[in-house]
């Protein structure tokens, strides 16, 4: 009996290194006994915070009728990168800019241009995150995308929140006409007679 055990160093490591692997084995097979059958995976989660729902009646009431209202929309897929960044800052800004999110864009019901975006203020952001988030939120104005914020925490009526709306829309950044022949100064028609139940066409233009 004692001629089957090691006698040199090598052997007595290479025993161990081949209990090792058993008992490694052991418990893999242990573990997948103990799980038993396999769960549902998946569980459905709320499409809307309790603030967001709120925030979303809130903008429905206001502009329901003249805008499209979309929830958690991607930055990503409303801004691209300066071509003439250079690759340092191009990194940088595609960090910042990668996996944020609006949490509402309002857009025009016929073509779907996107006329402003709505942020719920958070106020769980700590310092520093919240600098970050107020510089990308300046970035969002500078590359003329307007920008409403609303807080949970005070709710505005909709005609106020439907007329600030309107104001930061005109008070739009001047934009290069696609044309090249000059500026494109942004212009709101607005109408107090009610909208034909089948026009979809919002109130103002742009």
């Amino acid at each position: 009996m004692t001629d089957l055990l090691p006698v040199s160093l090598l052997d007595w490591l290479m025993f161990s290194l081949a209990a090792l692997l058993v008992l490694l084995v052991s418990l893999g097979l242990l573990r997948r006994l103990w799980r038993g059958t396999p769960k549902q995976p998946y569980r459905q989660r709320l499409l809307f915070s309790p603030e967001a729902a709120s925030a979303l009646r809130l903008l429905d009431s206001a502009l329901g009728r003249e805008l499209r209202v979309f929830a958690a929309v991607r930055l990503s897929d409303l801004l691209e990168l300066n071509p003439v960044l250079k690759k340092a800052h191009r990194e940088q800004a595609w960090h910042e800019l990668y996996g944020e999110r609006l949490d509402f864009v309002l857009c025009s019901p016929k073509d779907l241009k996107v006329r402003v975006g709505v942020m719920l203020v958070d106020d769980s952001l700590s310092k520093t995150d919240g600098r970050q988030r107020q510089r990308l939120l300046q970035h969002i104005s500078e590359a003329g995308l307007p920008l409403v914020h609303l807080s949970p925490k005070d709710w505005p009526s909709p005609e106020a929140l439907r007329q600030e709306i309107l104001d930061t829309i005109s008070q739009r950044p001047f934009t290069q006409s696609p044309t090249g022949r000059g500026r494109v100064e942004p212009v709101i028609r607005l109408s107090d007679e009610a909208l034909p139940e089948d026009n979809d066409e919002p109130r103002f233009r742009l």
